[in-house]
């Protein structure tokens, strides 16, 4: 009996410690059951409060979107002043007043300071528990960057995220973003190759705003202001496209380029119905006058040539037709200029001349008898190159010519327009180049009419400004050669050159173009914090 009661016993004590452990097995499984789900909630709330705070910056983006700067807030300058700063975060403090205090959005009240703006908590969704709110702060970082700090914080539940990004206020530079920006038409023709866009705001019907040749390259989209109805209603087309305005497709899957096609070269797109008008490309944007001060006038020279323009294919001293203009040159030759003007009438040729800082053209701003066509033979330019402001256009009297090779060298930090000559005829390059001759150019070129020819590498904008839609036959931003270019030098058949463009749109317009100040977000500068 002794043993069955033993047995008995421990039979108890083990049924007794079996229900104590898988008791707290079971305590045990519930808490972190518990804990799996509060960790849960607590994730979700984190990536909705992390979702809040990234849609607190896009709402803020809207806003900056929607602001169109006043009159006030443009800058004739390559840099915004910390009073231009001030101007314009005003201006944008009150279109988000304005905004705001009329939206049901938000739930407390917009406190706005002259240097931050605090917009309280927003909920943009009835359907997720969470809101954001956002502070923006005026920064004066440097003596020529200025900046305002955004901070988004998201809120779920007890849990909140911030993310901070820094919108830089400068000065608008969108033109740079093409390749090839013009008011006027553009024809692409023989080897060249432009790697970025091309833009032009040429709304004259009876013409296509562009010509590309089957020998050219355009690593980029093709935009125009003509819608595509309008296009397709016209006596033109630049690509083929079906009665509904689709672009039709070979059985290898290419777009078809009919013989008619205005557009024969490779592009990756073209864009209908662009904006009308771009900053920096009206003549009411340009006042070069701060260049023209502290100049050295350049000297008289005892040497004069006569040449014509434009000339009898390879000579400079024949014209090319009745109509050219003759101009007694003064010569200059192995010389080097440092901040030297050129007076109006000198219509000079440098010969091997080396130009340090700056080389302003003068000329008179109205229509008179008083112009500058200047050619420049194998230079060396070390700075930029700035003409007055003619209101008119004389393609014939105020020229910037370059033939044989022209360096452009632009040190780091400098100012990267090379070439600032609003309502000037700008030709880079001669047709039917000698073996070695090659212009390179870092920076923009701003020119009435700009024209690129022989062989030439450009690391920059080109920017013929000039409206020319009252001259459907001619005026033409020619890229390349072609034997009927509309007005430009004269021509005949041989070596066509090279010629390729690439933009750089992180690049700044020059001081003396008038354009809006902005904001625009800074990337880099993105911090979770």
């Amino acid at each position: 009996m002794k043993k069955t009661n033993n047995k008995k016993a421990f039979v108890s004590i083990m049924a007794l410690f079996f229900l104590i452990t898988f008791s707290a097995l079971a305590v045990t499984f519930i808490s972190a059951t518990s804990m799996n789900k509060e960790m849960s909630e607590n994730h979700q709330a984190m990536s909705i409060a992390q979702v809040s705070a990234e849609n607190g910056l896009q709402f803020f983006r809207r806003l900056i979107n929607g602001w169109t700067p006043p009159s006030t807030c443009y800058t004739d300058k390559n840099y915004v002043t910390y009073d231009d700063s001030v101007t314009a975060f005003s201006s944008l403090s009150s279109h988000i007043a304005a905004i705001l205090n009329n939206s049901t959005v938000m739930t407390g009240n917009l406190v706005i300071t002259s240097d931050q703006i605090i917009i309280p908590d927003i909920q943009l969704s009835n359907d997720i528990n969470s809101t954001f709110n956002l502070i923006c702060n005026l920064s004066d970082s440097t003596e020529t960057e200025r900046k305002i700090i955004v901070t988004s914080e998201g809120n779920a539940d007890s849990i909140s995220r911030k993310i901070m990004i820094a919108f830089d206020i400068c000065k608008s530079a969108d033109v740079l973003e093409y390749a090839i920006a013009s008011r006027g038409r553009i024809w692409l023709t023989g080897d060249s190759t432009i790697d970025g866009d091309l833009y032009s705001a040429w709304d004259n019907i009876a013409c296509s705003p562009f010509n590309v040749t089957s020998d050219s390259t355009v690593n980029g989209t093709i935009n125009t202001v003509f819608t595509k109805q309008q296009v397709m209603n016209s006596s033109w087309q630049m690509e083929t496209l079906d009665s509904n305005g689709d672009i039709i497709y070979d059985s290898d899957g290419n777009p078809v380029v009919s013989y008619s096609d205005e557009i024969q070269g490779s592009h990756q797109g073209i864009n209908y119905g662009m904006q009308s008008s771009v900053p920096g490309m009206d003549i009411s944007d340009y006042n070069t006058d701060e260049y023209n001060t502290g100049l050295t006038s350049l000297p008289s020279s005892s040497e004069t040539k006569v040449e014509y323009f434009p000339h009898s294919a390879g000579t400079y001293s024949y014209p090319s037709s009745s109509s050219s203009r003759k101009l007694y040159r003064k010569v200059y030759r192995n010389q080097n200029f440092t901040n030297v003007r050129v007076p109006d009438n000198y219509n000079a040729l440098f010969i091997n001349c080396t130009f340090d800082e700056t080389l302003y053209i003068d000329c008179y701003k109205s229509a008179s008898t008083y112009y500058n066509n200047i050619r420049f033979e194998d230079c060396t330019f070390n700075g930029a190159i700035v003409t007055d402001v003619p209101q008119y256009l004389k393609w014939k009297e105020n020229c910037l010519y370059f033939t044989g090779s022209a360096t452009f060298n632009c040190e780091d930090g400098e100012d990267p327009t090379k070439i600032l000559a609003p309502h000037f005829n700008v030709n880079l390059g001669n047709a039917n180049p000698i073996a070695g001759d090659e212009n390179t150019l870092t920076g923009a070129i701003v020119g009435g009419i700009v024209d690129v020819r022989g062989n030439a590498n450009v690391y920059g904008t080109i920017i013929s400004m000039c409206d020319t839609t009252n001259w459907t036959s001619g005026y033409v931003t020619n890229i390349g050669v072609t034997l009927d270019d509309g007005g430009s030098e004269s021509t005949e058949p041989g070596d066509i050159g090279t010629i390729n463009i690439t933009p750089d749109p992180d690049a700044m317009l020059p001081s003396g173009v008038t354009t809006p100040i902005v904001f625009e977000p800074n990337p880099n500068s993105y911090v979770e914090l």
